[in-house]
Protein backbone atom coordinates (compact mmCIF):
# COMPACT_ATOMS: atom_id res chain seq x y z
CA UNK A 1 0.00 0.00 0.00
CA UNK A 2 1.64 3.30 -1.31
CA UNK A 3 1.26 6.09 2.09
CA UNK A 4 1.77 10.11 1.61
CA UNK A 5 4.54 9.69 3.22
CA UNK A 6 7.64 7.61 4.52
CA UNK A 7 7.66 9.27 7.55
CA UNK A 8 6.00 11.91 9.84
CA UNK A 9 8.30 13.72 12.10
CA UNK A 10 6.33 15.59 15.09
CA UNK A 11 7.92 18.64 16.55
CA UNK A 12 10.34 21.69 14.95
CA UNK A 13 12.65 21.88 17.34
CA UNK A 14 16.80 20.67 17.01
CA UNK A 15 16.01 17.32 17.00
CA UNK A 16 12.78 16.87 15.07
CA UNK A 17 13.95 19.48 12.05
CA UNK A 18 17.21 17.53 12.30
CA UNK A 19 15.13 14.19 12.11
CA UNK A 20 13.39 15.61 8.63
CA UNK A 21 16.55 17.05 7.76
CA UNK A 22 18.22 13.37 7.85
CA UNK A 23 15.15 11.74 6.43
CA UNK A 24 14.82 13.89 3.76
CA UNK A 25 18.60 13.47 2.51
CA UNK A 26 18.49 10.09 2.91
CA UNK A 27 15.74 10.16 -0.03
CA UNK A 28 12.72 9.38 2.48
CA UNK A 29 9.02 11.23 1.80
CA UNK A 30 8.98 13.29 4.51
CA UNK A 31 6.80 15.73 6.68
CA UNK A 32 7.74 18.30 9.61
CA UNK A 33 4.40 19.19 11.53
CA UNK A 34 5.16 21.64 13.89
CA UNK A 35 2.12 23.08 16.25
CA UNK A 36 4.19 27.05 16.33
CA UNK A 37 7.28 28.05 14.78
CA UNK A 38 10.44 26.49 14.46
CA UNK A 39 12.31 26.36 17.53
CA UNK A 40 9.84 27.74 19.08
CA UNK A 41 9.81 26.14 22.36
CA UNK A 42 12.22 24.51 24.90
CA UNK A 43 15.24 24.26 22.28
CA UNK A 44 14.71 28.87 22.06
CA UNK A 45 15.37 28.79 25.72
CA UNK A 46 18.44 27.60 25.82
CA UNK A 47 21.75 29.19 25.88
CA UNK A 48 23.03 27.93 22.71
CA UNK A 49 26.00 26.11 24.22
CA UNK A 50 27.45 22.89 22.58
CA UNK A 51 29.21 21.77 25.35
CA UNK A 52 31.74 19.53 25.56
CA UNK A 53 29.48 17.65 28.57
CA UNK A 54 31.08 18.97 31.17
CA UNK A 55 28.80 19.16 33.89
CA UNK A 56 28.33 15.18 33.18
CA UNK A 57 32.36 14.18 33.54
CA UNK A 58 30.81 10.51 34.80
CA UNK A 59 29.44 9.67 31.47
CA UNK A 60 32.64 9.43 29.56
CA UNK A 61 30.56 7.80 26.54
CA UNK A 62 28.38 11.21 26.20
CA UNK A 63 31.30 13.68 26.74
CA UNK A 64 32.88 11.89 23.64
CA UNK A 65 29.85 12.30 21.93
CA UNK A 66 29.42 15.82 22.66
CA UNK A 67 33.15 16.12 21.52
CA UNK A 68 32.78 14.69 18.44
CA UNK A 69 29.82 16.51 17.60
CA UNK A 70 31.05 20.13 18.14
CA UNK A 71 33.66 19.05 15.62
CA UNK A 72 30.45 18.35 12.70
CA UNK A 73 28.50 21.13 13.89
CA UNK A 74 31.94 23.16 13.09
CA UNK A 75 32.11 21.18 9.34
CA UNK A 76 28.53 22.23 8.77
CA UNK A 77 27.81 24.94 10.08
CA UNK A 78 30.61 27.14 10.88
CA UNK A 79 29.32 30.74 10.57
CA UNK A 80 26.47 30.19 13.38
CA UNK A 81 29.46 29.47 15.68
CA UNK A 82 31.40 31.20 17.79
CA UNK A 83 34.04 30.38 20.45
CA UNK A 84 33.59 32.22 23.60
CA UNK A 85 36.67 31.89 26.41
CA UNK A 86 35.08 30.98 30.41
CA UNK A 87 36.36 31.32 33.69
CA UNK A 88 35.44 29.41 36.36
CA UNK A 89 36.76 31.35 39.65
CA UNK A 90 37.50 29.41 42.86
CA UNK A 91 36.89 30.83 46.13
CA UNK A 92 37.38 27.64 48.58
CA UNK A 93 39.87 25.54 48.38
CA UNK A 94 37.69 22.89 48.42
CA UNK A 95 36.58 23.86 44.61
CA UNK A 96 40.34 23.45 43.72
CA UNK A 97 39.61 19.16 43.78
CA UNK A 98 36.73 19.75 41.46
CA UNK A 99 38.39 21.64 39.05
CA UNK A 100 41.16 19.48 38.84
CA UNK A 101 38.87 16.44 37.73
CA UNK A 102 37.19 18.57 35.12
CA UNK A 103 40.58 20.14 34.06
CA UNK A 104 41.77 16.30 33.26
CA UNK A 105 38.48 15.08 31.34
CA UNK A 106 38.13 17.94 29.88
CA UNK A 107 42.14 18.53 28.55
CA UNK A 108 42.09 14.58 27.11
CA UNK A 109 39.57 16.03 24.34
CA UNK A 110 40.77 19.64 23.60
CA UNK A 111 42.54 19.05 20.75
CA UNK A 112 39.85 17.74 19.19
CA UNK A 113 38.09 19.86 19.26
CA UNK A 114 40.11 22.49 18.58
CA UNK A 115 40.76 24.65 22.01
CA UNK A 116 43.39 24.47 24.01
CA UNK A 117 43.71 22.72 27.51
CA UNK A 118 42.01 23.82 30.74
CA UNK A 119 44.03 26.23 31.96
CA UNK A 120 44.62 27.19 35.93
CA UNK A 121 44.77 31.18 36.69
CA UNK A 122 46.77 33.31 39.42
CA UNK A 123 44.02 35.35 40.75
CA UNK A 124 45.41 38.82 39.24
CA UNK A 125 45.89 37.05 35.51
CA UNK A 126 41.76 36.10 36.20
CA UNK A 127 41.27 39.43 36.82
CA UNK A 128 43.44 41.69 34.13
CA UNK A 129 40.78 39.03 31.71
CA UNK A 130 37.64 40.04 33.76
CA UNK A 131 37.90 43.09 35.86
CA UNK A 132 34.18 42.53 37.16
CA UNK A 133 35.46 39.41 39.57
CA UNK A 134 35.08 39.03 42.74
CA UNK A 135 39.16 40.50 44.09
CA UNK A 136 38.87 37.71 47.04
CA UNK A 137 38.92 34.59 44.25
CA UNK A 138 41.66 32.55 45.23
CA UNK A 139 42.48 30.98 41.31
CA UNK A 140 40.19 30.65 38.44
CA UNK A 141 40.04 27.66 35.99
CA UNK A 142 40.05 28.81 32.22
CA UNK A 143 38.20 26.74 29.34
CA UNK A 144 36.65 27.35 25.94
CA UNK A 145 33.65 26.58 24.84
CA UNK A 146 31.61 26.66 21.43
CA UNK A 147 27.73 28.64 20.77
CA UNK A 148 25.40 28.21 18.32
CA UNK A 149 22.75 30.30 17.76
CA UNK A 150 19.48 27.50 18.10
CA UNK A 151 16.92 29.25 16.30
CA UNK A 152 19.29 29.64 13.18
CA UNK A 153 20.36 26.35 13.36
CA UNK A 154 16.76 24.67 13.40
CA UNK A 155 15.71 26.62 10.85
CA UNK A 156 18.77 26.26 8.53
CA UNK A 157 17.81 22.11 9.33
CA UNK A 158 14.38 22.96 8.33
CA UNK A 159 15.65 24.82 5.08
CA UNK A 160 17.95 21.94 4.17
CA UNK A 161 15.19 19.55 5.00
CA UNK A 162 12.80 21.16 2.45
CA UNK A 163 15.87 21.66 -0.06
CA UNK A 164 15.90 18.13 0.03
CA UNK A 165 12.02 17.49 -0.80
CA UNK A 166 10.77 17.58 2.78
CA UNK A 167 7.26 19.20 3.51
CA UNK A 168 7.78 21.73 6.20
CA UNK A 169 5.03 22.76 7.64
CA UNK A 170 3.94 25.15 10.85
CA UNK A 171 0.98 26.34 12.76
CA UNK A 172 -0.06 22.46 12.59
CA UNK A 173 -1.04 20.78 15.40
CA UNK A 174 -1.34 17.34 15.79
CA UNK A 175 -5.05 16.10 17.19
CA UNK A 176 -4.59 12.52 16.65
CA UNK A 177 -2.51 9.31 15.75
CA UNK A 178 -3.98 6.46 14.30
CA UNK A 179 -2.21 2.96 13.92
CA UNK A 180 -4.27 1.70 11.13
CA UNK A 181 -4.93 -2.62 10.90
CA UNK A 182 -3.54 -2.82 7.50
CA UNK A 183 -0.18 -0.99 8.56
CA UNK A 184 0.90 2.63 8.71
CA UNK A 185 0.19 5.08 11.29
CA UNK A 186 -2.59 8.16 9.69
CA UNK A 187 -1.50 11.59 11.87
CA UNK A 188 -4.67 14.03 12.10
CA UNK A 189 -3.90 17.98 12.37
CA UNK A 190 -5.12 21.01 12.76
CA UNK A 191 -3.65 23.99 10.00
CA UNK A 192 -4.11 27.40 12.50
CA UNK A 193 -3.29 29.00 9.82
CA UNK A 194 -6.29 28.46 6.55
CA UNK A 195 -8.22 26.82 10.28
CA UNK A 196 -8.75 23.16 8.46
CA UNK A 197 -8.36 20.03 9.96
CA UNK A 198 -6.21 17.37 7.75
CA UNK A 199 -4.89 14.02 7.51
CA UNK A 200 -2.05 11.94 6.02
CA UNK A 201 -0.90 7.90 6.15
CA UNK A 202 2.64 7.67 6.90
CA UNK A 203 4.75 4.32 7.22
CA UNK A 204 6.72 6.01 10.33
CA UNK A 205 6.39 8.80 12.96
CA UNK A 206 8.58 10.12 14.56
CA UNK A 207 7.76 11.63 17.86
CA UNK A 208 10.14 14.31 18.96
CA UNK A 209 8.22 17.05 20.65
CA UNK A 210 10.16 17.36 23.90
CA UNK A 211 8.18 17.75 27.47
CA UNK A 212 4.98 17.17 25.24
CA UNK A 213 6.61 13.75 24.05
CA UNK A 214 4.07 11.58 26.43
CA UNK A 215 0.86 13.56 25.32
CA UNK A 216 1.86 13.15 21.52
CA UNK A 217 2.89 9.28 22.40
CA UNK A 218 -0.56 9.06 24.35
CA UNK A 219 -2.68 9.83 21.11
CA UNK A 220 -1.46 7.01 19.77
CA UNK A 221 -2.11 4.81 22.82
CA UNK A 222 1.29 4.35 23.67
CA UNK A 223 3.17 5.23 26.97
CA UNK A 224 6.21 7.88 27.14
CA UNK A 225 7.44 8.96 30.61
CA UNK A 226 9.91 11.64 30.77
CA UNK A 227 10.76 13.42 33.92
CA UNK A 228 10.34 17.52 33.31
CA UNK A 229 12.77 20.03 34.24
CA UNK A 230 12.54 23.45 34.03
CA UNK A 231 14.95 25.66 33.45
CA UNK A 232 14.64 30.03 33.49
CA UNK A 233 17.19 32.57 32.62
CA UNK A 234 17.35 36.34 33.15
CA UNK A 235 18.39 38.06 30.25
CA UNK A 236 20.54 41.48 31.09
CA UNK A 237 20.96 44.64 29.13
CA UNK A 238 24.26 44.64 28.27
CA UNK A 239 27.47 42.13 27.70
CA UNK A 240 28.42 42.76 31.61
CA UNK A 241 30.91 40.31 31.69
CA UNK A 242 33.92 40.08 28.83
CA UNK A 243 33.90 36.45 28.88
CA UNK A 244 32.02 33.56 30.19
CA UNK A 245 31.19 33.04 34.10
CA UNK A 246 30.57 29.67 35.75
CA UNK A 247 29.90 29.65 39.54
CA UNK A 248 28.94 27.38 42.30
CA UNK A 249 25.55 28.61 43.13
CA UNK A 250 24.14 29.06 46.91
CA UNK A 251 23.10 24.85 46.56
CA UNK A 252 26.00 23.80 44.97
CA UNK A 253 24.83 23.41 41.70
CA UNK A 254 26.96 25.26 38.55
CA UNK A 255 25.63 28.36 36.82
CA UNK A 256 26.74 30.59 34.33
CA UNK A 257 27.09 34.23 33.06
CA UNK A 258 27.53 34.33 29.64
CA UNK A 259 27.90 37.60 26.91
CA UNK A 260 25.08 36.68 24.11
CA UNK A 261 24.48 38.40 21.35
CA UNK A 262 24.53 42.51 22.50
CA UNK A 263 23.02 41.15 25.89
CA UNK A 264 23.99 38.61 28.90
CA UNK A 265 22.34 35.41 29.61
CA UNK A 266 22.66 34.64 33.67
CA UNK A 267 21.17 30.79 34.17
CA UNK A 268 20.20 28.37 34.79
CA UNK A 269 17.55 27.02 37.21
CA UNK A 270 16.78 23.50 37.58
CA UNK A 271 13.68 22.38 39.21
CA UNK A 272 11.13 19.28 38.46
CA UNK A 273 8.03 20.92 37.33
CA UNK A 274 4.57 19.66 36.69
CA UNK A 275 3.33 22.89 35.21
CA UNK A 276 1.83 23.74 31.88
CA UNK A 277 5.23 24.11 29.75
CA UNK A 278 3.03 26.63 28.10
CA UNK A 279 1.99 28.73 30.55
CA UNK A 280 5.89 28.52 32.19
CA UNK A 281 7.27 32.02 33.51
CA UNK A 282 10.07 32.58 36.13
CA UNK A 283 9.24 33.07 39.76
CA UNK A 284 10.71 35.97 41.89
CA UNK A 285 12.42 32.99 43.66
CA UNK A 286 14.51 32.13 40.67
CA UNK A 287 15.66 35.45 39.36
CA UNK A 288 16.63 35.59 43.18
CA UNK A 289 18.54 32.59 43.25
CA UNK A 290 20.48 33.59 40.14
CA UNK A 291 21.62 37.16 41.19
CA UNK A 292 22.49 36.02 44.71
CA UNK A 293 24.46 33.10 43.52
CA UNK A 294 26.26 35.20 40.95
CA UNK A 295 27.14 38.34 42.99
CA UNK A 296 28.96 36.30 44.72
CA UNK A 297 31.75 36.34 42.12
CA UNK A 298 30.70 39.27 39.65
CA UNK A 299 29.71 41.68 42.72
CA UNK A 300 28.07 44.16 39.71
CA UNK A 301 25.78 41.53 38.24
CA UNK A 302 22.62 43.68 39.84
CA UNK A 303 23.70 46.83 38.31
CA UNK A 304 22.71 45.77 34.58
CA UNK A 305 19.29 45.85 34.41
CA UNK A 306 17.49 42.84 33.78
CA UNK A 307 15.08 43.14 30.68
CA UNK A 308 13.20 39.43 30.24
CA UNK A 309 13.38 36.09 31.70
CA UNK A 310 12.74 33.34 29.58
CA UNK A 311 11.98 29.63 31.06
CA UNK A 312 11.74 26.30 29.17
CA UNK A 313 11.15 22.31 29.99
CA UNK A 314 13.85 19.86 29.60
CA UNK A 315 12.15 16.58 28.54
CA UNK A 316 15.01 14.48 31.34
CA UNK A 317 14.60 10.74 31.13
CA UNK A 318 12.77 9.32 33.68
CA UNK A 319 15.32 8.93 36.31
CA UNK A 320 13.83 9.23 39.63
CA UNK A 321 14.60 9.60 43.05
CA UNK A 322 18.01 11.51 42.75
CA UNK A 323 19.40 14.67 42.19
CA UNK A 324 18.39 16.47 38.78
CA UNK A 325 22.09 16.70 38.33
CA UNK A 326 22.54 13.16 38.59
CA UNK A 327 20.08 12.28 36.08
CA UNK A 328 21.73 11.62 32.67
CA UNK A 329 21.38 14.32 29.96
CA UNK A 330 21.36 11.15 27.22
CA UNK A 331 19.12 10.32 25.26
CA UNK A 332 16.35 7.14 24.78
CA UNK A 333 14.49 6.22 21.80
CA UNK A 334 11.54 4.12 22.57
CA UNK A 335 10.12 2.11 19.65
CA UNK A 336 6.51 1.72 20.42
CA UNK A 337 6.50 -1.95 18.48
CA UNK A 338 3.71 -3.61 20.92
CA UNK A 339 1.33 -0.63 20.94
CA UNK A 340 2.10 1.31 18.09
CA UNK A 341 4.30 -0.35 15.82
CA UNK A 342 6.41 1.89 13.37
CA UNK A 343 6.23 5.15 16.18
CA UNK A 344 9.20 6.29 17.69
CA UNK A 345 9.38 8.77 20.44
CA UNK A 346 12.58 10.28 21.80
CA UNK A 347 13.33 11.24 25.43
CA UNK A 348 16.18 13.08 26.93
CA UNK A 349 18.98 14.22 25.15
CA UNK A 350 20.54 17.48 24.21
CA UNK A 351 20.98 20.29 21.85
CA UNK A 352 24.56 19.80 20.61
CA UNK A 353 23.40 15.74 20.14
CA UNK A 354 20.23 17.09 17.97
CA UNK A 355 22.15 15.82 14.81
CA UNK A 356 23.47 12.43 16.77
CA UNK A 357 19.59 11.76 17.57
CA UNK A 358 18.27 12.84 14.17
CA UNK A 359 20.91 9.80 12.71
CA UNK A 360 20.47 6.85 15.24
CA UNK A 361 15.84 7.38 15.02
CA UNK A 362 16.42 7.54 11.11
CA UNK A 363 18.46 4.33 11.06
CA UNK A 364 15.30 2.78 12.79
CA UNK A 365 13.09 4.68 10.59
CA UNK A 366 15.56 3.38 7.56
CA UNK A 367 15.48 -0.62 9.10
CA UNK A 368 11.61 -0.27 9.11
CA UNK A 369 11.20 0.84 5.96
CA UNK A 370 14.01 -1.66 4.29
CA UNK A 371 16.31 1.33 2.91
CA UNK A 372 19.72 0.86 2.95
CA UNK A 373 21.25 4.47 2.79
CA UNK A 374 23.65 5.97 5.46
CA UNK A 375 23.94 9.57 6.72
CA UNK A 376 25.67 12.10 5.38
CA UNK A 377 24.28 14.88 7.63
CA UNK A 378 27.77 15.46 9.57
CA UNK A 379 29.76 15.79 6.17
CA UNK A 380 26.80 18.11 4.09
CA UNK A 381 26.85 22.03 5.03
CA UNK A 382 23.65 23.88 6.11
CA UNK A 383 22.57 26.57 4.07
CA UNK A 384 25.18 29.67 4.09
CA UNK A 385 28.20 27.30 4.79
CA UNK A 386 29.76 26.84 1.27
CA UNK A 387 31.90 29.46 1.57
CA UNK A 388 33.84 32.25 3.87
CA UNK A 389 32.34 35.92 3.46
CA UNK A 390 34.28 38.93 3.20
CA UNK A 391 32.27 40.89 5.38
CA UNK A 392 34.97 44.03 4.44
CA UNK A 393 34.61 43.56 0.99
CA UNK A 394 30.91 43.08 0.38
CA UNK A 395 30.81 46.10 2.84
CA UNK A 396 32.60 48.30 0.38
CA UNK A 397 30.70 46.90 -2.54
CA UNK A 398 26.93 47.30 -1.31
CA UNK A 399 27.45 50.47 0.86
CA UNK A 400 26.60 48.85 4.17
CA UNK A 401 28.14 49.38 7.58
CA UNK A 402 30.79 46.67 8.20
CA UNK A 403 28.68 46.20 11.59
CA UNK A 404 25.66 45.21 9.86
CA UNK A 405 27.22 43.03 7.12
CA UNK A 406 28.68 40.84 9.89
CA UNK A 407 25.11 41.26 11.69
CA UNK A 408 24.27 39.40 8.73
CA UNK A 409 27.10 36.96 8.01
CA UNK A 410 26.39 35.61 11.53
CA UNK A 411 23.06 34.87 10.24
CA UNK A 412 22.68 33.54 6.85
CA UNK A 413 26.29 32.99 5.97
CA UNK A 414 27.56 33.07 2.32
CA UNK A 415 23.45 33.89 1.95
CA UNK A 416 24.15 37.12 3.39
CA UNK A 417 24.79 38.65 -0.17
CA UNK A 418 21.58 37.56 -1.35
CA UNK A 419 20.65 40.41 1.17
CA UNK A 420 22.52 42.69 0.19
CA UNK A 421 21.71 41.99 -3.56
CA UNK A 422 17.94 43.05 -2.51
CA UNK A 423 18.79 46.31 -0.81
CA UNK A 424 20.84 47.74 -3.99
CA UNK A 425 17.97 46.57 -5.90
CA UNK A 426 16.00 48.84 -3.33
CA UNK A 427 18.04 51.18 -1.62
CA UNK A 428 15.04 52.40 0.30
CA UNK A 429 15.18 48.98 1.93
CA UNK A 430 18.68 50.00 3.74
CA UNK A 431 16.91 51.40 6.73
CA UNK A 432 17.37 50.61 9.60
CA UNK A 433 14.46 48.80 11.29
CA UNK A 434 15.85 47.14 14.93
CA UNK A 435 19.13 49.81 15.81
CA UNK A 436 19.63 47.00 18.91
CA UNK A 437 20.25 44.90 16.91
CA UNK A 438 21.43 45.96 14.11
CA UNK A 439 18.49 44.75 11.09
CA UNK A 440 17.65 46.53 8.15
CA UNK A 441 14.86 46.67 5.93
CA UNK A 442 16.24 44.94 3.26
CA UNK A 443 16.88 41.79 5.39
CA UNK A 444 13.50 41.40 7.01
CA UNK A 445 11.75 41.50 3.51
CA UNK A 446 14.48 38.52 2.74
CA UNK A 447 13.76 36.66 5.86
CA UNK A 448 9.72 36.96 5.18
CA UNK A 449 9.79 35.98 1.06
CA UNK A 450 12.91 33.01 2.05
CA UNK A 451 12.46 31.90 5.56
CA UNK A 452 8.35 31.52 5.67
CA UNK A 453 7.88 33.23 9.03
CA UNK A 454 3.85 34.19 9.64
CA UNK A 455 4.80 36.62 12.55
CA UNK A 456 6.75 39.06 14.12
CA UNK A 457 7.43 36.69 16.65
CA UNK A 458 8.62 34.45 14.16
CA UNK A 459 11.03 37.29 12.31
CA UNK A 460 12.43 37.36 16.39
CA UNK A 461 13.70 34.05 16.07
CA UNK A 462 14.91 34.74 12.58
CA UNK A 463 16.64 38.09 12.95
CA UNK A 464 16.70 39.00 16.45
CA UNK A 465 14.12 41.37 15.95
CA UNK A 466 13.41 43.04 19.61
CA UNK A 467 15.74 41.08 21.46
CA UNK A 468 17.71 43.85 22.30
CA UNK A 469 18.00 46.20 25.28
CA UNK A 470 14.19 48.01 24.44
CA UNK A 471 12.96 45.08 23.69
CA UNK A 472 11.10 46.27 20.24
CA UNK A 473 9.86 49.75 22.12
CA UNK A 474 11.01 51.50 18.77
CA UNK A 475 11.21 48.57 15.84
CA UNK A 476 7.32 46.43 16.18
CA UNK A 477 5.19 49.39 14.38
CA UNK A 478 7.86 49.55 11.87
CA UNK A 479 8.05 45.48 11.02
CA UNK A 480 4.26 45.19 11.52
CA UNK A 481 3.88 47.41 8.74
CA UNK A 482 6.45 45.82 6.54
CA UNK A 483 5.18 42.01 6.91
CA UNK A 484 1.34 43.40 6.72
CA UNK A 485 2.93 44.65 3.01
CA UNK A 486 4.58 41.32 2.49
CA UNK A 487 2.02 38.99 3.59
CA UNK A 488 -0.98 41.30 2.06
CA UNK A 489 -2.85 41.34 5.52
CA UNK A 490 -5.15 44.43 6.59
CA UNK A 491 -5.31 46.38 8.93
CA UNK A 492 -6.86 44.91 11.50
CA UNK A 493 -4.37 41.83 10.59
CA UNK A 494 -1.36 44.84 11.21
CA UNK A 495 -3.03 45.67 14.46
CA UNK A 496 -3.73 42.50 16.15
CA UNK A 497 0.36 41.70 14.98
CA UNK A 498 1.41 44.41 16.96
CA UNK A 499 -0.90 43.14 20.18
CA UNK A 500 0.42 39.50 19.52
CA UNK A 501 4.20 40.62 19.37
CA UNK A 502 4.06 43.25 22.86
CA UNK A 503 2.29 40.30 24.95
CA UNK A 504 5.08 38.05 23.92
CA UNK A 505 7.23 40.22 24.74
CA UNK A 506 5.33 41.07 28.20
CA UNK A 507 5.15 37.04 29.30
CA UNK A 508 9.33 37.74 30.03
CA UNK A 509 9.28 41.02 31.03
CA UNK A 510 6.70 40.93 33.54
CA UNK A 511 8.45 38.28 36.15
CA UNK A 512 11.53 40.44 36.44
CA UNK A 513 10.25 44.18 36.88
CA UNK A 514 12.23 46.01 38.66
CA UNK A 515 14.23 49.48 38.70
CA UNK A 516 15.63 51.34 35.64
CA UNK A 517 13.10 48.44 33.76
CA UNK A 518 10.00 49.84 34.92
CA UNK A 519 10.43 53.14 33.84
CA UNK A 520 11.66 51.58 30.42
CA UNK A 521 8.17 49.49 30.27
CA UNK A 522 6.42 52.61 31.10
CA UNK A 523 7.59 54.34 28.24
CA UNK A 524 6.62 51.44 25.93
CA UNK A 525 3.43 51.99 27.54
CA UNK A 526 3.05 55.17 27.02
CA UNK A 527 3.96 54.80 23.15
CA UNK A 528 2.18 52.21 22.17
CA UNK A 529 -1.36 53.29 24.41
CA UNK A 530 -0.86 56.76 25.17
CA UNK A 531 0.32 57.64 21.23
CA UNK A 532 -0.37 54.96 19.37
CA UNK A 533 -4.10 54.34 21.22
CA UNK A 534 -3.79 50.31 20.41
CA UNK A 535 -5.78 49.52 23.82
CA UNK A 536 -8.55 51.36 22.09
CA UNK A 537 -8.11 49.35 18.57
CA UNK A 538 -11.62 47.58 17.66
CA UNK A 539 -9.58 44.26 16.50
CA UNK A 540 -10.68 41.03 18.59
CA UNK A 541 -7.71 40.23 20.26
CA UNK A 542 -7.66 37.23 22.71
CA UNK A 543 -5.34 37.45 25.74
CA UNK A 544 -2.48 35.16 26.11
CA UNK A 545 -2.55 32.05 28.89
CA UNK A 546 0.30 34.05 30.64
CA UNK A 547 -1.53 37.22 30.71
CA UNK A 548 -4.22 36.10 32.93
CA UNK A 549 -1.64 34.79 35.27
CA UNK A 550 0.49 38.14 35.62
Amino acid sequence: MAYDYDVVVIGGGSTGTAVARDCAMRGLETLLLERDDIASATVGTCAGMISSGLKYMDEPDIVDMCSEEVVHFRRIARHLIMKNPILTPLMQMSDVSTGGNFAEEYSKRAETRDVPPVLFLTPEDALEIEPTLNPNIIASIYFEEYFISPFRLCLLQALDAQRNGASVRTYCEVHDIENLDGGGNQVTFFDRVSRKTESVVADCVVNATGPWADEVADMASANVEIRPNKGAHVILDRRVVNVGIIAKAVDGRMIYLFPHENTALLGTTALDTWEDPDKLVASSDEIEYLLKSMEWVVPSVREARIIRTMEGVRPLVADWKKPEDDVTRGYDILAHEDDAPGIFSFVGGKLVMCRHMAESVTDMVCEWLGVDKTCDTHMQPLPGMDGDVDVLALSKKYGVSQHMVERMRTRHGTEAEQVLELADAHPEWKTTVCTCEPIMEAELRYSIQEEFPRSLNDLRRRVRLGTGPCQGTFCTYKASAILTKELDWSGIDYQLEIMDYLAERWKGKRPSLRGEQLSQEELMQGIYSCVGNIDQSDAEYQRKPWEGIC
